[in-house]
């Protein structure tokens, strides 16, 4: 007889061992590497800032030669001194630094403001647009304008020669006009039947000025 064979048993089945869980950085830790990262952040841009300061004197020096040799016009101070004392004043009223106006002009170097204030060197016709977006927004083009005419007057002579004076000025005396609507606080307020009434008047007055504009220019008055 064939003995009876012993039923083999399974081994048990191994066991899974969790894997295991990297701990999370308790909040105190997080906000210590996000300050460090901010503090490097911040010392870079230390860094930045103490080169531009070293590079400064040089800078005013390789601008103003390089205005002085491309408009040789631009060379009398008087025209730079003019020009720089405006640019305060429309600073002052606009109660900006002259840090602030760098900041707000994208210029690295916010101590070329002071040069263009105290007349050492002549304002760069890009930046006087970049200027005119911060310090001119009420008059943005009479104030493109103005500098251009005080600070680089080759500029401005060659876009007269080429139209674009003449487009700037008339697009300023349009601004004038609407800035005379835009001051009076009842005319905004007037139904579109009493701004009718007002204009078709205000038509026939200009027209009568020019009109009168016109006899006394023939008199030689």
């Amino acid at each position: 007889m064939v003995g009876a064979t012993t039923p083999k048993r399974k081994p048990p089945p191994a066991r899974r061992v969790p894997a295991k869980r990297t701990a999370k950085a308790p909040p105190a830790e997080q906000a210590e590497s996000g300050l460090v990262d901010q503090m490097r952040a911040m010392a870079g841009k230390v860094l930045d800032m103490g080169a531009a300061t070293v590079g400064a004197t040089a800078t005013l020096h390789t601008a103003a030669g390089i205005a002085k040799a491309l408009l040789p016009g631009l060379a009398e101070p008087g025209v730079w001194t003019k020009t720089g004392a405006t640019l305060r004043r429309l600073r002052k009223a606009a109660g900006l630094t002259i840090t602030e106006v760098g900041t707000a002009i994208n210029l690295k170097d916010p101590s070329l403001i002071e040069a263009w204030e105290n007349g050492r060197i002549a304002v760069p016709f890009e930046l006087i647009l970049r200027l005119a977006a911060v310090l001119g927004r009420n008059d943005p083009v009479g104030f493109v304008m103005k500098f251009t005419r005080g600070s680089n007057p080759d500029l401005w002579r060659s876009l007269e020669t080429l139209g674009v004076g003449k487009l700037l000025i008339q697009s300023a005396r349009e601004r004038e006009f609407a800035n005379i609507y835009r001051g009076d606080d009842e005319a905004r307020s007037l139904t579109d039947k009493e701004f009718a009434e007002v204009l078709a008047f205000t038509r026939a007055a200009f027209e009568m000025a020019m009109e009168f504009r016109g006899r006394s220019a023939k008199r030689g008055d």
